[in-house]
């Protein structure tokens, strides 16, 4: 009950507040299975986990496909690649919409699939010729003027020293 102080004895409350206590929710059964999920009920949650380990065993062949194909030495962005990521994509949407879950999250809740990905479209991920050509302008001729710089501020330094104090 929340505390409530004690009324001024010479004052008349104008209006009067209810107080509104909200009774917690009861805690689910979490005996059930660790993903069980109270709106499903146990036979749902079955189902789900049923449907769940159907897909991380396909995923886990198509994986394994692609890294055959990367032993023979198919090279990332080769049309085998795209090929696999795009069933293992259409594998994930349709559990992904069949249990309502959110599709943005494949690959937080899926690891494999941005490796599928990266093999598929390796473009994302390399680094463009035009990033090369400024580290590379940056490595050759920035570099050793800063140093360049540095090297001659400090003799600066060492003579002016040397000519204050009489050496």
């Amino acid at each position: 009950m929340p505390y409530v102080p004690p009324l001024i004895p010479d004052a008349v409350p104008v209006t009067t507040q209810e107080v509104i206590v909200f009774e917690p929710a009861p805690v689910p059964n979490t005996q059930l299975s660790q993903y069980s999920d109270p709106q499903l009920g146990w036979w749902g949650s079955w189902c789900r986990d049923r449907a769940r380990n159907k897909l991380q065993r396909t995923l886990a062949r198509i994986i394994q496909l692609s890294q055959d194909h990367e032993a023979n030495g198919v090279k990332p962005g080769d049309r085998i690649y795209q090929h696999l990521y795009s069933k293992a994509l259409a594998l994930c949407h349709g559990y992904f919409d069949t249990w309502h879950l959110n599709r943005d999250h494949i690959e937080i809740e899926i690891p494999c699939m941005r490796q599928l990905r990266l093999a598929a479209y390796p473009e994302a991920s390399t680094v463009t010729g035009s990033s090369r050509v400024f580290s590379g302008f940056l490595a050759v001729i920035v570099l050793p003027m800063v140093i360049g710089v540095w090297t001659g501020l400090f003799g600066i330094g060492q003579r002016w020293i040397m000519h204050l104090f009489g050496g």
